[in-house]
């Protein structure tokens, strides 16, 4: 099977270089963006936000229990979807100012 960098475009191999200092953290964003799809943006949004650091830490029992649909959807409920950094809100920023 060929490595995961060898499939990606050039610029996406730039991005991870830039970004990160860990190969095994490249490699994941790597897998993750030929899994995803992901474009150059979408990778470098992702690296920012610390993806690999926020993925998959909540232990469930979700795959023994469920079926594959089911534990798979699960499984994303308990993710933190919610990335608000394109508000600009600074650190002083409170709730309701969210709201």
């Amino acid at each position: 099977m060929q490595q995961a960098a060898a499939q990606l475009p050039w610029f996406h191999l730039c991005t991870l270089l830039d970004k990160l200092k860990l190969n095994t953290e490249r490699e994941w964003y790597a897998a993750k963006a030929i899994e995803h799809g992901w474009s150059r943006n979408v990778l470098a949004m992702q690296i920012e936000t610390r993806l690999h650091e926020r993925q998959g830490n909540a232990v469930t029992n979700f795959s023994d229990r469920l079926s594959s649909p089911q534990s798979d959807l699960a499984r994303e409920t308990l993710k933190d979807p919610c990335i608000f950094d394109f508000l600009g809100l600074t650190d002083d920023a409170k709730e309701r100012d969210l709201e």
